[in-house]
């Protein structure tokens, strides 16, 4: 089924049943506070963690979300692990989490916390979506011994700013200034620039390769609920910045344990030829280490294809 631009523009499927995409239980998290230290000073503070209980003694899985999202975005996903006890923190800075004290919400502080969440935990498999999967690469080189699994969901192979595409290079030079620009204003004016929902629906349409209206739909909505739960303009310029600078490639060396690579075709971000690039990397020091790519898929296969991920995660696991 294709559809033209007007119902990208103005979706008219809202869906709010996740079981109506998916085909599986909506799973409902408790929420929690957890106490880390904040890497640089060490300084306590609390982050929330979801989590959406399996079955008596299931095995654990720890999931990190991406850039600007938070535990949200990974539901469609996690719907679909119900045989396994999933734990989603928001990030620092994000969603109901604070920033951190004092620490810059680089690449490796904020694996550094994830690690300290994971601690608590008996072993758990990690997965990571897009930003998501180098801060959880990154998790793995500080503490390989800790997780049995690494699952990357349109992983980061290659830096933003060495896009194949001239387009996508420009594109993703203009989101800097962008974001650099909002940090310098009045907190409250480099707010509404960030969170005004022309800017939010863009970068949802850009992104999003399905022709399912009913997902088109989803994607707009939640993005415009829970894209613009950042801290401040600060630790989105923050964050954007480490993203742009660091990919999980800059530590394939590391990741000494059974690796799944999920992927999609159309993914603008992290192509068929990273992710394969990205797996021979792994693979000169890692014999268990599989890749998939989904058809008709881009970045955003969490919402996409997240069936089909959860299936692929599972039978891995």
């Amino acid at each position: 089924m294709t559809f033209g631009i007007w119902p990208r523009l103005r979706p008219q499927h809202l869906v709010r049943d996740r079981a109506t995409l998916t085909g599986n239980s909506q799973r409902t998290p408790n929420r929690f506070g957890v106490q880390v230290t904040d890497p640089v000073s060490e300084v306590p503070f609390e982050v929330t963690v979801f989590h959406y209980p399996g079955p008596p003694g299931s095995r654990q899985l720890v999931a990190i979300h991406g850039f600007r999202g938070d535990h949200h975005g990974l539901e469609l996903v996690v719907d679909g692990l119900s045989r396994y006890d999933v734990w989603v923190p928001d990030l620092p800075g994000f969603g109901a989490s604070p920033a951190m004290p004092h620490a810059e919400h680089t690449v490796e502080n904020l694996a550094d916390v994830v690690n300290q969440l994971a601690e608590r935990l008996d072993t758990p498999a990690l997965l990571g979506h897009s930003f998501g999967s180098v801060i959880a690469a990154y998790a793995v080189r500080q503490q390989m011994f800790r997780y049995r699994h690494l699952v990357l969901l349109n992983p980061i192979a290659r830096p933003a700013l060495e896009a194949q595409s001239g387009t996508d290079r420009a594109a993703t030079a203009v989101t800097n200034g962008f974001y650099q620009v909002a940090a310098t204003l009045p907190s409250a004016l480099g707010r509404w620039l960030l969170s005004h929902r022309l800017i939010v629906w863009a970068t949802g349409a850009f992104m999003s390769k399905t022709d399912d209206p009913r997902v088109v739909a989803y994607t707009h909505d939640q993005h415009q609920a829970y894209f613009s739960a950042f801290e401040s303009p600060q630790v989105l310029l923050e964050t954007y910045q480490a993203s742009l600078e660091h990919t999980v490639s800059e530590v394939a060396s590391s990741l000494q344990l059974p690796v799944t690579i999920i992927g999609g075709e159309s993914d603008e971000l992290s192509s068929p030829k990273d992710i394969a690039a990205l797996a021979e990397q792994i693979g000169l020091i890692n014999n268990d280490v599989e890749t998939h790519i989904l058809q008709r898929t881009g970045h955003l296969l969490h919402y996409e294809r997240s069936t089909a991920a959860a299936a692929l995660i599972s039978w891995r696991l």
